[in-house]
């Protein structure tokens, strides 16, 4: 598997009455037997900002930049769930499935394939 991309963002309110702002979207491209695919995970973004401060030691990278956690879920879910690969897009809803993510996480591993990503 070779990872193209990693990125995420957050969700923009585009009707008055939905809830779409309260959601970040992480999205890794990659290949797989010659194959480019994608992986969209769509999370509530409390469960980021409770997070965030839990595991901001392992979100800096070497030259001091920090991670961000929208950028690198759907590659944590790439990585540790076994059934990602074989769908598009996955929702959390539940904070500890999305904090499971990022347990017993390879975070040198995870860095190394980020800074692939990035500078292709």
């Amino acid at each position: 598997m070779k990872i193209k991309a990693c990125t995420g963002y957050e969700l923009v309110k585009e009707k008055p009455n939905s809830p779409e702002e309260f959601f970040n979207r992480s999205e890794v491209v990659y290949e797989q037997d010659g194959n480019e695919r994608s992986l969209q995970l769509l999370y509530v973004k409390y469960f980021e900002e409770r997070l965030q401060p839990l595991i901001s030691e392992q979100l800096a990278t070497e030259n001091g930049e920090q991670l961000m956690i929208k950028d690198i879920a759907a590659l944590a879910a790439l990585l540790q769930l076994k059934e990602a690969q074989k769908r598009r897009r996955i929702y959390m809803n539940n904070e500890e499935n999305f904090r499971s993510l990022f347990q017993n996480m390879d975070w040198v591993e995870l860095k190394e394939i980020w800074k692939k990503a990035k500078h292709r």
